[in-house]
């Protein structure tokens, strides 16, 4: 369970910080479906990959009512199970930066904020099984200035999991090699907050980057965007993922909409970009390629890109004997059920995340502020992706919409 403080935390993280529709995959469960690069999931009639329609049809009349009560000017909501979509239902409009109610559909790129951390964590997984990292090292290993003021022990596990004790150094963009030195400055100057690893409380950039520096470190100093595009982007065909600015020619989305217009990119929109915390951007599909990479245990395209041990780990829940010990000391637990990178539902209610309530036990996934977020279920196979095209207005809001959206999917199975 989240802990008040973190919900605190985050919140004030945050705070810094046209219809087209259509529904239509089975391939035997432990048999994916293994998509070429640059191609489609596979649009299919929902009754073919078990989902009941007339259950369906209430997830997108949920869409229409929300949209007509102002919760949000424009969503997109992409759901695909074993691999083949059954749902693909785009609402309203987006904010380009100089246009608002622009229509929004599958062709627009939006900034994917913290759903970000997912993307960096595979990479960070990709790089330790190859032997170039080892994640119970001290960052310091790496990052030699990483010292002092209690950060010596910090390990890249620490940061993948929010345990690192170092939530909230001033960080800005991390577009350029000037703005990369500066975000690794001001972490390396910070001091921890808490003892390593006593409790789980949202790193908002500064986990991610880390562990993304040391990555950087392990191979040459590469940008990081292409270390990302050599080992994950192109290995899965996600062709608008990346975590530098999207092409001129690309629709983007800005989410949350700007007060007042124009606004671009370029201009400062947003301190993230850059950040492997939350400077992705890709459109819907290819968050589903993601997840879908992971549903499929690694492999894409008859191809291993993570391995079966790398894999296991990255998925384990990485403080669950600290939560096991809490809930039978009748204690709340002061960690969450972090594996390395994802969130996993675990034994929490519907909560803060956007969970619900019908997803397995086993279901995991991430947030983008309140107006991303990307969830997959292995129980189920089931993946989905679901975006607002500006901010519900209120956590408890968004919280809302999450869980209903995440409920009503889940529930038409």
């Amino acid at each position: 369970m989240q802990s008040n403080s973190e919900g605190l935390n985050r919140r004030q993280f945050l705070a810094a910080s046209g219809v087209a529709a259509t529904v239509g995959c089975i391939t035997c469960p432990g048999e994916p479906d293994m998509r070429k690069p640059g191609t489609a999931f596979e649009p299919v009639e929902p009754a073919s990959v078990g989902v009941d329609p007339e259950r369906l049809a209430r997830v997108t009349a949920f869409l229409d009512d929300e949209r007509a009560k102002g919760s949000f000017p424009g969503a997109a909501l992409v759901a695909t199970r074993h691999g083949k979509t059954f749902l693909s239902a785009f609402r309203g409009g987006y904010c380009d930066g100089t246009t608002r109610d622009v229509p929004y559909g599958p062709d627009v790129v939006n900034m994917v904020y913290s759903f970000s951390k997912v993307v960096t964590a595979t990479v960070v997984v990709m790089v330790h099984q190859d032997g170039l990292l080892d994640y119970d090292a001290p960052v310091s290993t790496y990052i030699p200035e990483f010292k002092g003021g209690g950060k010596d022990g910090i390990t890249v596990r620490q940061c993948l999991t929010h345990s690192a004790g170092i939530p909230n150094p001033p960080m800005s963009t991390a577009l350029t090699e000037e703005d990369w030195q500066r975000n690794l400055d001001a972490v390396c100057a910070h001091e921890v907050e808490w003892p390593l690893g006593s409790k789980t409380l949202y790193h908002g950039l500064s986990g991610a980057f880390v562990s993304a520096a040391v990555v950087r470190c392990v191979c040459g100093n590469k940008p990081w965007n292409d270390i990302c595009r050599e080992r994950l982007f192109d290995p899965i065909g996600a062709r608008t993922m990346t975590f530098g600015l999207p092409p001129e020619k690309e629709k983007v989305a800005l989410t949350p909409q700007p007060k007042k217009l124009p606004v671009t990119l370029k201009g400062g929109y947003s301190g993230m970009l850059g950040h492997p915390g939350g400077g992705c951007f890709a459109r819907p599909e290819d968050m589903l390629r993601l997840l879908n990479l992971h549903l499929n245990g690694g492999l894409w395209n008859g191809k291993r890109l993570i391995r079966k041990n790398a894999f296991q780990e990255m998925h384990r829940v990485q403080y669950a004997d600290q939560i096991a010990a809490a809930l039978k000391a009748g204690k709340k637990p002061t960690h969450e059920y972090w594996a390395l990178g994802w969130l996993t539902r675990g034994k929490t209610d519907t909560g803060w995340f956007g969970f619900g309530n019908v997803v397995s036990e086993h279901a995991y996934g991430h947030a983008g502020i309140n107006t991303v977020i990307g969830i997959a279920d292995p129980e189920t196979g089931l993946a989905l992706a679901f975006l607002t095209t500006d901010s519900p207005g209120s956590d408890e809001e968004t919280v809302r919409l999450r869980n209903t959206v995440t409920n009503l999917v889940a529930g038409t199975l």
